[in-house]
């Protein structure tokens, strides 16, 4: 008996190795994948909830008897409501609609700079009148985001270095609605 017992000495410390070790990483990259899908998810909502809110806002809310012209803040707020445990300075947005971009270069703008913006969006200001501010019923208006996704998983990745650097996925979202009234 006491020769069995000496030659198992270890072996649990082996298994643990062997089999406990795999089966903690496949643990983080659930939890970190179920991360990713709802950080996903929660952005393409935002995106979808303010491009429904902006449809309904298009150039015949500038004449009267309407009064809903949409300024950008109006948006991004709606987009910020919507999109819980995003961060402002995170989500970067580019609202488009027929001939208006904003930002108007290619490039996006964080939601903590649209949720200050104080321009017109999808039309513009009550009493002016547009030749063509894009807002027309009938015409499309897209808004497309982007947010990073820094994953823990990139500790386990070979060739990480030193210090420990979390890799980064932008996450891209778009929604395109047409423009109701």
């Amino acid at each position: 008996m006491k020769v069995e017992k000496r030659h198992r000495r270890g072996n649990a410390l082996i298994e643990f190795t062997l089999v406990g070790i795999p089966m903690i990483f496949v643990l983080i990259s659930i939890f970190e994948i179920a991360r990713g899908m709802w950080i996903y998810h929660t952005m393409a909502y935002a995106i979808k909830e303010g491009a429904r809110y902006a449809i309904v806002h298009g150039n015949n809310c500038v004449y009267d008897p309407n009064n809903c012209p949409l300024r950008v803040s109006d948006v991004a707020r709606r987009i910020q409501i919507s999109g819980v445990g995003l961060m402002p300075r995170d989500l970067q947005l580019r609202f488009v609609s027929q001939t208006r971009a904003i930002p108007s270069t290619t490039t996006f703008d964080t939601l903590e700079n649209m949720l200050a913006s104080t321009a017109w969006w999808p039309t513009f200001a009550k009493g002016t009148t547009p030749v063509d501010a894009g807002a027309n019923p009938g015409y499309d208006l897209t808004i497309t985001g982007q947010y990073p996704f820094r994953s823990a998983l990139a500790m386990f990745w070979p060739g990480a270095g030193r210090p420990m650097q979390f890799g980064v996925f932008m996450l891209p979202a778009t929604s395109t609605e047409r423009i109701q009234f």
